[in-house]
């Protein structure tokens, strides 16, 4: 019911149309607002560091009410206990897990770009303007809110690693954390444009169309909205970049470390959606709720998702590697 509902929203915000309800939040925010800048909530600081004062501190837990089409339940009121059982369990694994001594990369890892003025190193300069261009393009289409989203965010990221590859044969040693980002990016740019890839085309995209659009119409301008430009490079070419820079361009099998690193930043991105999205009724991931019970089934869920695309690249990655030896 989470999912069915969002023509609803297009109902009570005639002016957006169904497109703006159902694009997750890189399409909520209206590059042309209907409402004035007096009807946007304002939020003291105060009110989030205030101990004694209520969590949700937006009326009825929904902004500006986009999220009214969201069950009330999953919106306000108490979280469930198992929200909580699971972050403690969370940090403190990420805790315990640590890479020892350090989390930092070895210097010959580190030294895996394409040389420079080499066919990987035009790709990764095209691909860095290329990613850029679409990232400004999303902007001016929509808002600075894009970058809530987790699909943006893995945008960015990718964008990032494509500029610092081709940069990285002219930059001096002495740009260790520079490299050192370069490789953090390395697998936390593969494994979010797969879970943005496999997610939304095989599982959120299908749900929507299916029950969220129960006319021909809406499901005419759902598709529309779906093929759109930005979206298409976002959510559909959005792995192939991300394997053509972290795989094919450089290939390397991926090691605890970066596996580490991609699970320390999905925590962290949990804890900004949960204590700070949540408070303020954005709810662009209506399933993982704190409210309900089976949260920690699709908080799990997740967690297995990075897991499994750990071991299932790495071994695409062997594969790769040794056909790549032996055709040389």
């Amino acid at each position: 019911s989470v999912l069915s509902e969002p023509e609803k929203m297009a109902d009570k915000h005639p002016k957006k149309g169904l497109s703006s309800v159902l694009s997750e939040p890189e399409k909520m925010a209206d590059k042309h607002p209907s409402k004035s800048s007096e009807d946007v909530p304002r939020i003291p600081l105060r009110d989030f560091l205030d101990p004694w004062n209520k969590w949700v501190v937006v009326p009825n837990g929904s902004w500006k009410g986009y999220f009214d089409w969201l069950p009330e339940k999953l919106r306000v009121g108490p979280w469930s206990p198992m929200a909580p059982i699971f972050l403690v369990t969370y940090v403190a694994t990420i805790i315990y897990t640590k890479p020892q001594p350090t989390i930092e990369f070895d210097y010959e890892l580190t030294r895996l770009f394409p040389e420079a003025h080499s066919a990987y190193w035009y790709y990764n300069l095209i691909g860095f303007l290329w990613t850029l261009f679409i990232l400004h393009t999303s902007l001016k289409e929509m808002s600075p809110t894009i970058f809530l989203s987790y699909t943006y965010q893995s945008w960015t990221a990718i964008c990032i690693r494509h500029g610092i590859s081709a940069a990285a044969p002219f930059l001096p040693s002495s740009y260790h954390m520079l490299f050192q980002i370069h490789e953090i990016l390395r697998f936390h740019c593969l494994v979010t444009a797969t879970v943005t890839f496999t997610l939304w085309n095989f599982a959120i995209m299908p749900v929507i169309y299916f029950k969220g659009c129960n006319t021909d119409i809406k499901k005419k301008k759902f598709i529309k909205f779906f093929f759109g430009f930005n979206l298409v490079q976002a959510h559909l070419l959005n792995i192939v970049y991300a394997i053509l820079n972290t795989i094919i361009s450089s290939p390397r099998r991926f090691i605890v470390t970066d596996l580490w690193c991609s699970m320390a930043t999905l925590l962290a991105y949990t804890l900004f959606y949960l204590l700070f999205m949540d408070r303020i009724g954005v709810h662009f991931y209506p399933v993982f709720s704190p409210r309900a019970h089976w949260c920690i089934l699709t908080y799990s869920a997740c967690v297995g998702c990075y897991v499994a695309t750990y071991f299932g690249w790495n071994k695409l990655i062997s594969k790769f590697i040794v056909t790549s030896a032996i055709a040389s």
